[in-house]
């Protein structure tokens, strides 16, 4: 099933597979915290995230050390508070991963919008709005009106890698995780044998 298109901030998010979201916990104090949230961060992005999501208090600094770092990135911020994301708004953010009703500041700021009840009408883009299915311990749900966000259980575990693989090919628009590499590995691999994605290497067994 094609991974659906989302538009976040203006700019096009998509993919052949179910997309990618590093989860990074992020406290700015003391420094190491910031300093081991970046160095997360940083792995992240090179073992293939799509997005990278801070939680925390005052992730803000995070956010737009990540926006300055890499300017392509889609950067996410994981919160309640409203004025934490409106912050991370204007810090950059490209999606609110919201654990209360932030309709309000997403619509204001035009972001991306993932929350578990996603409002009928509240201002909110059509194509950045996504459904959080929160974590997925058996068959992911099916596709509604809005695109799936989903975290599995024991995401780097055998199990969890089975269940991330049945999650993408369900449809799942994006996969948070700790373990990056692992998960966008499985994403290729179900596209591909879905056939929404060339292999990336194709090899005839005599």
């Amino acid at each position: 099933m094609k991974t659906p298109d989302l538009v976040l901030r203006g700019r096009p998010l998509s993919g052949d597979r179910a997309l990618v979201l590093a989860a990074v916990d992020g406290l700015p104090d003391p420094s190491a915290a910031q300093t081991a949230a970046q160095v997360a961060a940083r792995n992240a992005v090179a073992d293939g995230a799509d997005l990278v999501s801070f939680a925390g208090t005052g992730v803000e600094p995070l956010v737009a050390w990540a926006r300055e770092t890499f300017p392509g990135l889609f950067v996410a911020v994981d919160t309640a508070d409203p004025s934490l994301a409106a912050a991370c708004c204007e810090a950059g953010a490209d999606l609110i991963v919201a654990r209360a009703d932030l309709s309000g500041v997403a619509a204001r700021f035009g972001t991306g919008y993932a929350a578990s009840s996603v409002p009928g009408s509240a201002g909110l883009p059509a194509d950045g709005t996504v459904l959080d299915a929160g974590v997925l311990r058996t068959a992911p749900p099916p596709p509604g009106d809005f695109p799936v966000l989903a975290e599995v259980a024991g995401d780097g575990t055998p199990g969890g890698l089975a269940l991330a693989a049945l999650a993408a090919s369900a449809g799942v628009a994006v996969i948070r995780t700790t373990h990056v590499r692992q998960v966008r590995q499985v994403a290729e691999m179900a596209a591909s044998i879905a056939g929404t994605r060339p292999p990336a290497k194709a090899v005839r067994w005599e």
